[in-house]
């Protein structure tokens, strides 16, 4: 009827936001809308664990998901363990509550000492951030009694690891658009 309508909807609204539902709505009233997107909670983790999530050599993958739950189940083919066998970067939202679970899944594919960072109300005035062997990814979860809006962060990039593979971007052999070959000492 004229007027502008701000919906605001918490988190990124392209995931796991049930934004679709409302997308359907808005199309079937044949109401014109907008979705503006913000920073994921992926990357807010990213960025205050001070990590790059594909690290050349190490890591080029990243996957999004969560467990399995009683309101929304994932189909079979995108099952954690399946995923996780891929040994990427793994953000898994929405499993604090399956947390016992999920570690277990997890272990049977990454090392259970391997560094996770457990991300609580990340960008939230309380927002907390843990880093724990995979192991006791569990463990902290009931400690600190988290079951919303945590954000598990699962990645070989999170390890201390002295030198791995460097992107050619920055090497003098590598051209571009706006650099021609350079050799060394140039």
């Amino acid at each position: 009827k004229g007027c502008s309508v701000v919906r605001l909807h918490s988190g990124d609204p392209s995931l796991y936001g049930a934004v679709y539902e409302q997308i359907q709505l808005l199309a079937e009233a044949e109401i014109d809308f907008e979705i503006v997107p913000g920073i994921s909670a992926f990357q807010d983790a990213a960025a205050k664990l001070k990590v790059e999530l594909t690290v050349p050599g190490l890591v080029q993958t990243i996957i999004l998901t969560r467990i399995s739950g009683k309101a929304t189940g994932v189909p079979s083919s995108e099952e954690l363990g399946s995923l996780a066998a891929h040994g990427a970067s793994l953000c898994l939202y929405l499993s604090a509550r399956h947390v016992w679970e999920a570690q277990q899944k997890l272990i049977e594919h990454y090392s259970p000492q391997i560094p996770i960072g457990i991300c609580y109300h990340l960008g939230w005035p309380d927002e907390q951030i843990w880093v724990v062997p995979l192991e006791k990814m569990a463990v902290v979860t009931e400690e600190k009694q988290l079951v919303r809006t945590t954000l598990y962060v699962i990645s070989p990039a999170l390890e201390k690891v002295e030198k791995v593979g460097r992107s050619g971007l920055y090497s003098p052999q590598h051209t571009h658009l706006f650099r021609g070959s350079r050799g060394v000492g140039e």
